[in-house]
């Protein structure tokens, strides 16, 4: 914030990236609830959900197409 803005709430243009990003790693089970002990550990968690985000986007899971039954059980 520069001096000529005054006090108060500004909108940040980039903020949503960050929500974003942390509701990426709240969709891994280990990083939704606090598992680790350690910071560090709870770091490497971090990094792996990372690492795994970026391998389902360089070589995506093709999922079956959605279709309902046609007879009940």
């Amino acid at each position: 914030m520069t001096s000529n803005e005054g006090k108060g709430f500004h909108k940040m243009p980039w903020r949503w990236a960050v929500e974003r990003t942390n509701a990426w790693h709240g969709r891994a089970r280990r990083n939704s609830k606090d598992y680790e002990r350690k910071p560090e550990s709870s770091a490497a968690q971090l990094h792996l959900s990372n690492l795994q985000l970026m391998l389902h986007r360089l070589s995506p899971v093709p999922y079956p197409e959605f279709h309902y039954r046609k007879e009940a059980a």
